[in-house]
């Protein structure tokens, strides 16, 4: 087995000299999960310098040969507010052509034992038919989470008829009492009582399945929302969202936001979509997402709509399947206890 190296730290200890490698390792790695083409390397020098989330800590490890090569890295982070503070989610990486070679299980074994006191959980997480899968599959654990990526070609849809039919859902909402309304990125707060739709964002992230993760539910404040979607902006995103509010009472009550990056035009990447449960059966989450594919197909150079979902959610994957999503991967999650991880890897 090659000497490895390892440069440990948060970002500002990770010395200059590595950084246009590991940026190019980076844009490597997220071509390799989503087997598309890949932001350019702008938005991944972007991801390195704008600050994590106030309630977020990270710890890097670069592994490098003697000759100060980048063979992989791997990070470590976890919660320091807000919810969630005993979990904490750890990510390997390794060089397609340094593979095979014990060097994920070195690195994962550094991170392990940089592991705080405080957290107890850790979540391991690789994509289907990866290398990753297969090394996490040998550690000898049960996946407690599975989603389901899927892919719809914008370019087969016929315009005019999405155009009719997104009409078509949105005259039906507003017979039963909805208006769906578009906004963008922090516009909220000029066209919505943005108040309750934090609140309403908080129920939907907690109503959302979670099948074997021990997640507690997630404290979404105003402060912490409007950092999330600010730090997407810098990083080049344009978010978007359909809103659909309850004419009786003026309120939100569900949603769907997708964000397109200019820094990856032709990939549009579906975040969340839900509707509170008192108001659910109204076909007002098939309406948002027809409201969302007519915004794609009009107003932007998206050309492929990504999306993920649980695989026990068979409601939106079936809203998925109209509108033409292909499954194209699986995201698998290990949950493992911290004494379960200490005891693989302190040999």
């Amino acid at each position: 087995m090659s000497q490895l190296q390892f440069v440990i730290g948060v970002k500002e200890e990770i010395p200059a000299k590595y950084l246009k490698e590991l940026m190019e390792l980076f844009q490597k790695n997220q071509e390799e999960i989503y087997n598309e083409k890949p932001p350019t390397i702008e938005y991944f020098r972007r991801f390195w310098c704008v600050p994590l989330s106030s309630g977020q800590k990270r710890l890097w490890v670069i592994a490098t040969t003697k000759e100060e090569k980048i063979v992989g890295y791997g990070y470590l982070s976890w919660n320091v507010k807000y919810d969630n503070l005993d979990q904490g989610h750890i990510w390997v990486y390794i060089k397609k052509s340094e593979r095979r070679k014990g060097y994920g299980k070195r690195v994962l074994k550094e991170l392990v034992g940089y592991i705080p006191p405080q957290v107890k959980i850790i979540l391991l997480e690789a994509f289907g038919e990866t290398d990753g899968s297969y090394f996490l599959n040998s550690l000898g654990k049960e996946k407690s989470y599975i989603e389901v990526l899927s892919v719809s070609d914008l370019t087969t849809f016929n315009r005019e008829k999405v155009k009719q039919e997104a009409e078509n859902q949105r005259k039906k909402a507003l017979e039963k009492g909805y208006e769906l309304i578009y906004v963008e990125n922090l516009e909220h707060v000029f066209h919505l009582d943005f108040p309750a739709f934090v609140k309403m964002v908080e129920k939907i992230w907690n109503d959302m399945p979670r099948e074997e993760l021990s997640f507690e539910d997630e404290v979404v404040t105003i402060k912490r929302y409007q950092e999330f979607i600010q730090r997407q902006m810098v990083l080049g995103d344009c978010s978007m969202f359909f809103v659909a509010i309850h004419k009786k009472t003026s309120k939100p009550v569900g949603l769907t936001n997708t964000s397109v990056n200019k820094f990856q035009p032709e990939l549009a990447k579906q975040g969340d979509t839900g509707v509170l449960r008192p108001h659910r059966g109204n076909g007002l989450g098939l309406a948002l997402k027809y409201q969302m594919l007519e915004k794609l197909l009009m107003d932007t150079k998206v050309e492929r709509w990504l999306t993920g979902n649980a695989g026990s959610n068979e409601h939106m994957l079936r809203i998925n399947r109209i509108l033409k999503h292909e499954p194209s991967r699986k995201t698998f999650l290990y949950e493992f206890s911290r004494e379960e991880l200490l005891a693989k890897f302190n040999d």
